[in-house]
């Protein structure tokens, strides 16, 4: 009991339940952004808007290994107090953050009109509009980064904060003068921009000119390369479902598919803030020789604890639920919703257990988030004859995961230890 009494009172806790108290607006900001575009562009435009949205979350791929990179670096020479070595590790992402986003902006630019063909949608200029951003979306990754690892957590809230009230406020004001997805999409490109500036701000005091050593550099890149992979497994996880019934399905069927996705990963979205603020606070205990254990189970007692009543209201209420966020014209997929919950729940806690072992400088786990990955395009390219096919693929694929997850770093461990005891006393 005091143990539990100590967690509560730390800077997890406490950092968490800022992070949570801001990202639960957040959510309901960005929630609040899909119905209303739900509403007024229709299942069909919605799916156009949706598919962006996936676009967007598919390129968290490189910000996530950007931002991660510079939590851990930022947290260990915080702890250090070596300010002039995290000003000049900023200063080497910053460039590589770049030159991604630069790239980025010139494959949408150039592939803009293929893209249109192969996803069947309205208009190419979404793509090129949403491509003109990636350069703010990298660099602003770069200054989160660092902002977590100093745990300025107050700061950081307030970054998305800016980034979701300016995707909505732009977004709903651009497409009630009758820009449609392109007025959407461009209230998503303007947030990045804006989020960009607040950061960079909150992090001026790093300013130089001076280089890493290439072995630090090399150290970067070798921590980011599981990073990446982890990302792409959890890439594959959220979005690639998306994707496929977008293709696989008609443009009705994958609008309200979107909604049942939005609906369902409000448990893993809800809960990222426990493992932004957990990432941090680990490598530091780890770099002063302080027990970080007992973090990881808070952590996933708090994702857990989250994502009972979410299922549990989806299971009693799915229609409530659905009519109440999207509206009838949604109301086809209210019998899936607590299973898609249900998956998201349980790769919520299995992202948990990832990422603190990635915080550790461990990334052996990201081999599982790849396997789950594939297990889950593959499974629904093979069974797609019905979105319920769709749902249960992700049911089963991800209970798979958590439980691989479990029993390598957890039950596998103390079964070892125990047997190994035993046999010693014998």
């Amino acid at each position: 009991m005091q143990k539990v009494k100590e967690l509560l009172r730390s800077k997890i806790a406490s950092a968490s339940a800022l992070l949570m108290l801001s990202m639960t607006v957040v959510n309901a900001g960005n929630y609040v952004y899909n119905l209303i575009m739900g509403r007024w562009l229709g299942p069909s435009l919605f799916a156009d808007l949706s598919l962006i949205v996936t676009l967007l979350l598919i390129v968290t791929f490189l910000t996530a290994p950007i931002q991660m990179t510079a939590a851990r670096y930022s947290a260990i020479h915080t702890a250090d107090g070596d300010i002039k070595t995290l000003a000049s590790i900023r200063r080497f992402i910053w460039f590589i953050a770049l030159g991604l986003g630069l790239t980025l902006t010139v494959f949408f630019a150039t592939l803009a009109p293929l893209l249109q063909k192969f996803f069947h949608t309205q208009s190419f200029l979404s793509f090129i509009i949403f491509g003109a951003a990636m350069p703010f979306a990298m660099l602003q990754a770069v200054e989160r980064g660092i902002l977590q690892g100093r745990t300025s957590f107050k700061i950081l809230a307030i970054s998305y904060q800016v980034e979701m009230w300016s995707r909505l406020l732009v977004s709903i004001g651009l497409v009630a003068l009758g820009l449609s997805v392109d007025g959407a999409v461009t209230g998503i490109s303007v947030s990045f921009l804006l989020t960009w500036l607040v950061a960079r701000h909150a992090v001026r005091d790093l300013e130089t000119t001076e280089d890493i050593s290439k072995e630090m550099q090399l150290g970067l890149i070798r921590f980011a390369a599981p990073v990446l992979i982890s990302q792409l497994g959890q890439i594959l996880v959220n979005n690639s479902d998306v994707i496929l019934v977008k293709r696989f399905f008609a443009t009705g069927e994958a609008g309200q598919y979107a909604a049942l996705a939005l609906i369902g990963r409000i448990v893993f979205f809800a809960t990222w803030s426990v493992v932004t603020t957990m990432f941090p606070i680990v490598a530091q205990k780890q770099k002063m020789g302080e027990p970080h254990g007992h973090l990881l189970w808070f952590s996933l007692g708090i994702v857990a604890g989250v994502s009972a009543p979410v299922i549990l209201l989806t299971i009693l209420a799915p229609e409530f639920v659905v009519r109440i966020l999207f509206g009838e014209n949604y109301l086809g997929v209210a019998s899936l919703v607590w299973q898609y919950a249900l998956a998201t729940s349980l790769y919520a806690m299995a992202n948990v257990v990832i990422n603190y072992r990635l915080s550790l400088g461990m990334g052996k786990e990201t081999g599982f988030a790849i396997a789950a990955g594939l297990a889950q395009v593959i499974g629904i390219m093979l069974f797609h004859r019905s979105l319920e096919q769709v749902v249960f693929v992700q049911v089963v694929v991800m209970t798979g995961l958590f439980v691989s997850l479990l029993w390598k770093n957890f039950i596998h461990e103390y079964a070892v230890s125990f047997f190994k005891a035993r046999l010693k006393h014998a």
